[in-house]
């Protein structure tokens, strides 16, 4: 099933965020080749995962959550984002993904002549991801 924009909500902060225009996150793992006697790899070595996400949102939505930290964002208390995509037509299966810990590293406001609005794209550190989840915490 492919999901459109229409069917996605982001809760985030105890609250639905209707402001946001996009967002992207990402789980990596460092995957390493092993060498040993010759030049094939030998075996393979994982390590640690990675998060990371950024999102981009409307600028009072940006200004709400500065707000949400006493005018600074980097004192706002570590918060969970919850993604969902939800079919209109009640077909199809619900998505949750599921962002723990969550902060802001970089709040960063741009706008060009001729702009009818601006729109803020941030980068978020991420503890954790859980993919296809039932339960959003």
């Amino acid at each position: 099933m492919a999901y459109s924009w229409s069917e996605y909500r982001c809760f985030m902060g105890g609250r639905f965020v209707t402001g946001i225009r996009g967002f992207k996150y990402k789980a990596s793992r460092v995957t390493e080749p092993i060498y040993a006697e010759g030049d094939e790899v030998v075996d393979v070595g994982v390590g640690n995962r990675e998060y990371s996400a950024e999102m981009t949102a409307l600028q009072a939505e940006i200004e709400a959550i500065i707000s949400a930290g006493g005018g600074d964002p980097f004192k706002i208390p570590p918060f969970t984002i919850v993604h969902s995509f939800i079919p209109e037509n009640g077909v199809g299966k619900i998505v949750t993904d599921v962002m723990e810990d969550c902060r802001f590293t970089e709040i960063e406001k741009a706008m060009e002549q001729g702009a009818t609005f601006m729109e803020v794209t941030t980068p978020i550190f991420v503890k954790k991801i859980k993919y296809n989840t039932t339960s959003p915490y």
